[in-house]
């Protein structure tokens, strides 16, 4: 397996504007997921359904067949996947990893975006072998998650171009979750609900 951890920093070149490698990149399916996602939020869409569409939009952004979001579990030393959506969704919603075993746990605790050719982690054996992207939910004061976009078996790594917007995306995601869970506790305080962080199936899988 050959991965590559990446940042914000790695994937944007020094002064103004964007790297040589990505001018002239399309940031319109971005900019649109984004203005999606905040209109959401600012309907006060319920947070797993925010965290369910915030999927759907990577997943789209990113044109792969699977896309899911890990929080942490209550056990400190787990992440869960609570949210997936695509094909082979089924097989992994539910399923408990420990941070520092697995990919999920080296996103989430480096706060790093971390790229892979393939899934090559026993911890994730029930995905298809394709190129992987797992993405920090970082709001810039704590990572509340991890974003991963899995490819076909066979496809192309994700290039630097598609990862720096995924990993955009991702930061403009955390935030706007957070904006949510803010207006909610200041607008209403609800105890009956979810919390980033606290949202699980009530039977997970523990490997």
């Amino acid at each position: 397996m050959t991965a590559d951890d990446l940042t914000a920093d790695d994937l944007t070149a020094p002064g103004w504007g964007p790297p040589n490698g990505s001018r002239g990149a399309d940031n319109s399916p971005r900019v649109a997921a984004s203005l999606d996602l905040m209109a959401a939020v600012l309907d006060g869409v319920a947070l797993p359904d925010l965290l369910t569409r915030m999927a759907e939009l990577a997943r789209g952004m990113a044109g792969v067949p699977l896309a899911f979001i890990a929080l942490p579990a209550e056990d400190a030393l787990t992440l869960r996947i609570d949210i997936a959506v695509g094909v082979e969704g089924d097989r992994i919603r539910g399923l408990t990893v420990r941070r520092g075993r697995s990919m999920l746990g080296r996103a989430f605790s480096s706060r790093r975006a971390l790229s892979a050719r393939i899934v090559a982690d026993q911890t994730l054996s029930t995905l298809p072998a394709g190129p992987i992207l797992i993405l920090p939910l970082d709001t810039g004061e704590a990572t509340r998650g991890v974003l991963a976009v899995l490819g076909r078996p066979g496809a192309e790594p994700f290039s630097p171009s598609a990862a720096r917007q995924l990993l955009l995306f991702a930061d403009t995601a955390a935030r706007l979750v957070q904006l949510a869970e803010d207006r909610r506790a200041t607008v209403r305080p609800d105890p009956a609900v979810v919390q980033m962080g606290s949202l699980h199936p009530p039977l997970p899988r523990q490997l």
